[in-house]
């Protein structure tokens, strides 16, 4: 009877869509709850109002504050797992036939009681094997947060810079009429200059829409590459705390490094620029 309560228990923290413990539960209209990260993922191209993933009632939002409640008892479940594997026997310490109850920051390892305080680990910083696993975790969540800020980011950019390459096309056929048009009023016998000041719009114009879709490429793969990244950072939350607490401090430069440098759509000064020099043809 008590094993078959914790077992229905821990599948009221499972995520529906990852089919993992619940990571940073949110709770939508509906009362279902899901991962924040899958939400993010299930949604991200949905218009409001987007369906619940479990009962497909619709929602009317796609932004929800973590469910505290859900949360602690997602700790506690983890945190139980953690030491029901830290404490069997095969995995006690060998030399005291103690549980490893501690980690030990500096060198990423359980310890026992009595070797975190030998004269190898005694100098190094120590901490309960559940606090530094609720670390880990609250340091990857922050992590998962600002990577999804930098994909919204830079999503708005990639919707200007499609916005400015349509308008800046139709710039173009719209100048080359006027053009035209000016010279069908004026200058009906210059039909060889006519075409040469369209080609040398032409040239000046298509300059900057070529260093417009260069912006467009880069902030595609941008989003890509941080997408990527959210996804490598996801599943590494999905892990149980015992994988958690393994050294990640690669990943997590990796995320640092990659929210450095975000591309930005094309300099408005630039199409000041180019607007003056068509300006400056047709003149």
């Amino acid at each position: 009877m008590e094993s078959g309560l914790s077992q229905a228990f821990q599948e009221e923290l499972i995520c529906f869509i990852c089919r993992s413990y619940l990571t940073d539960p949110v709770t939508i209209s509906c009362g279902h709850s899901f991962c924040r990260a899958c939400l993010h993922l299930s949604w991200e191209d949905s218009l409001l109002p987007v369906q619940c993933p479990t009962c497909r009632e619709p929602c009317q939002q796609k932004d929800f504050r973590t469910s505290t409640v859900l949360k602690n008892l997602v700790s506690i479940a983890r945190q139980a797992s953690l030491m029901k594997y830290l404490s069997s026997e095969e995995h006690k310490c060998v030399t005291h036939k103690e549980t490893k109850g501690i980690f030990c920051m500096e060198n990423r390892i359980y310890l026992c009681r009595l070797c975190s305080d030998s004269h190898e680990h005694r100098s190094h910083r120590h901490c309960p094997v559940e606090a530094a696993a609720e670390g880990q975790m609250e340091r990857l969540l922050k992590q998962m947060e600002s990577i999804w800020n930098k994909i919204q980011e830079n999503d708005e950019n990639l919707e200007t810079e499609k916005t400015m390459i349509t308008l800046w096309k139709n710039c173009l056929i719209l100048r080359e009429e006027m053009i035209r048009a000016e010279y069908r009023t004026c200058y009906p016998d210059l039909s060889e200059q006519e075409e040469e000041h369209i080609e040398c719009m032409k040239e000046e114009g298509n300059y900057y829409l070529e260093k417009l879709m260069e912006s467009e490429a880069m902030i595609v793969q941008k989003g890509k590459q941080l997408r990527d990244m959210y996804q490598e950072l996801m599943a590494m939350s999905q892990e149980p705390y015992v994988v958690l607490l393994q050294d990640f401090d690669d990943i997590f430069r990796r995320s640092e490094s990659m929210q450095m440098i975000m591309p930005l759509s094309m300099n408005p000064e630039l199409y000041v620029l180019a607007f003056g020099l068509l300006g400056e043809n047709f003149n």
